[in-house]
């Protein structure tokens, strides 16, 4: 196929665009979850006093000593660190982490079958598209340019793939989400292997998840030179994820 008559549509750029508007929130948020400083717990005591008062109207059998030891056993854990850091940051957290995933999922399979239709189209193998469509989008970053040059490797035992098979497993387990079903002490129903993570190393995720489209679109322009790659040029304002910018190991690979 001559390279002068060659065009393709460029839908993937409303993800791009979608994506890299999530970093500046995103950014905010960790920046106010790093600087976070808890309240005093005497702060609390007004709340505190008036959750006493409003049981004891509703139930004034019970002595205020009683309704007092039970709302101080709430307020122990309201106006612990853990507590006040959860309350505030939480529900953020977890939205951005889960957007991230699924923009991101999304915006690397994009730029894989954009790079997958370019590389069969320039071979005048479009044909096979249909076929390779049908793997998993790691397995085409993997697998699926040695369909028009043979030569071609990803580096499996990098940081890269690592981020890489992160993300779809996150991805499968937020959009297939299904819960355990346990009878006795026994698994009748295994559910999905989404789980919630410590604060530091989601947020170690979430960066990597940032950065790896454009890392991936950087990777093929450079492994596939003789294909017209130009894809996801503009990364900003998203900085690479320092885990991907370590040279992978060579053995491996």
């Amino acid at each position: 196929m001559s390279l002068s008559s060659f065009g393709h549509t460029a839908n993937y750029t409303y993800i791009d665009e979608a994506l890299r508007a999530q970093w500046v929130t995103y950014q905010k948020l960790a920046d106010e979850m790093k600087s976070f400083v808890p309240r005093p717990k005497e702060d609390f005591k007004p709340a505190r006093d008036e959750e006493i008062e409003r049981l004891r109207i509703l139930n004034p059998q019970q002595s205020v000593e009683q309704l007092a030891a039970l709302v101080d056993r709430q307020f122990t854990i309201r106006s612990s660190e853990w507590w006040q850091f959860h309350e505030l940051f939480d529900q953020r957290h977890a939205s951005a982490y889960i957007t991230v995933v699924m923009l991101s999922h999304s915006l690397c399979e994009a730029v894989i079958n954009a790079v997958l239709a370019i590389g069969l189209a320039s071979n005048d193998s479009a044909e096979l598209f249909s076929l390779i469509d049908r793997a998993d989008f790691r397995q085409k970053w993997v697998l699926g340019p040695r369909s028009f040059q043979p030569g071609y490797r990803f580096p499996t035992s990098s940081a890269m793939h690592e981020t890489l098979t992160t993300l779809m497993r996150e991805r499968n387990a937020i959009v297939h989400m299904k819960i355990d079903i346990e009878v006795a002490g026994n698994t009748l129903i295994e559910g999905s292997s989404f789980e919630r993570k410590p604060y530091p190393e989601e947020q170690k995720w979430i960066l990597r998840f940032f950065s790896l489209p454009y890392d991936l679109a950087d990777f093929a322009r450079r492994a596939l030179l003789d294909i017209p790659v130009m894809l996801l040029f503009d990364r900003r304002p998203i900085v690479r994820a320092t885990e991907h910018m370590l040279a992978p190991p060579k053995s491996g690979d």
